[in-house]
């Protein structure tokens, strides 16, 4: 175990009594809730909100950012839990290291980041993102996953990322997130991943960095096209089409167990293949002569 991470390595607090008090309908209500921190979950929003940006009245390029957070903050997450190699409660039923939470770290990348780049005049929308980040980082108390500290701490992170990807990618005071700025983001997220296999190379370690390197390519290719086209029915069927390989995609590196080559090629190539299909949608359209 690295050395700074002794001090909080018995990181409970006294809150698993606090929790095992709570009515088991209240404890089912938030292993509902806790999926609003999912990684696929969040992931799968924003690629969502990204194909159909146009058609949503959002911009795009906006939501191409916040997709360079979520990856950068997910690369952040393992390299921190892989890191510091820190357990779960005892009999938490979940996979992998606890320290920090993830859910807690994406729920704050991705849900303070729309508030912030998509959504920064509306402050319900950001009191919906607060709400929304403390139900899923209490969640994973109640639930039994994590402690205390590993949520705090996942909110902090996740706090303290966005500060700094927002500084160094779209930069805090853009009336418009430029094409450039969401690319450096993306470029973010791809350092971030080679920190992750820096630590461990493993297919978790090893998704992350070919999703973000697979965004920073795609957006690269068409961020151009996808910032300055219109929404048209034909951007549309191609963003809807290909949603189903983004969710097969997402729940084969997420609950099967590919090699590492198969879990790169196929999160790298499905990103790129996301972020680029709104700007491929539209390539030969303003050649082609009208009727």
């Amino acid at each position: 175990m690295l050395r700074v991470a002794r001090p909080v390595a018995d990181r409970s607090v006294g809150e698993t009594a606090v929790v095992e008090a709570l009515p088991d309908a209240v404890v089912g209500l938030f292993h509902l809730l806790t999926y609003l921190g999912d990684p696929v979950t969040l992931l799968s929003l924003v690629a969502v909100g990204y194909l159909l940006a146009a058609h949503l009245g959002l911009r795009p390029t906006r939501v191409a950012t916040v997709i360079g957070l979520a990856l950068g903050g997910l690369a952040l997450t393992l390299a921190l839990k892989y890191g510091f190699a820190l357990p779960r409660p005892p009999g938490a039923g979940a996979d992998g290291f606890g320290f920090p939470s993830g859910h807690a770290v994406g729920a704050t990348v991705v849900y303070g980041g729309a508030a912030g780049l998509v959504f920064p005049d509306d402050r319900r929308v950001t009191g919906v993102a607060v709400a929304i980040v403390a139900v899923v980082a209490a969640s994973r108390v109640i639930v039994g996953v994590h402690y205390l500290v590993d949520a705090v701490v996942g909110v902090a992170v996740g706090v303290g990322y966005l500060a700094v990807a927002v500084r160094l990618g779209p930069g805090r005071a853009a009336d418009e997130v430029s094409p450039a700025g969401a690319a450096r983001t993306f470029a973010l997220a791809a350092g971030l991943g080679l920190a992750a296999v820096s630590v461990t190379v493993v297919v978790d370690t090893v998704a992350a960095l070919a999703a973000a390197v697979g965004g920073w390519l795609g957006w690269r290719f068409a961020g151009e096209r996808v910032a300055d086209a219109a929404g048209t029915t034909r951007r549309l069927v191609a963003s809807v089409a290909v949603l189903p390989a983004v969710g097969l995609a997402a729940s084969h590196v997420a609950t099967g167990d590919p090699s590492l080559p198969v879990a790169a090629v196929l999160t790298g190539s499905v990103v790129a293949l996301v972020v680029a299909v709104p700007g491929l949608s539209v390539l030969g359209a303003r050649d082609r002569p009208s009727s």
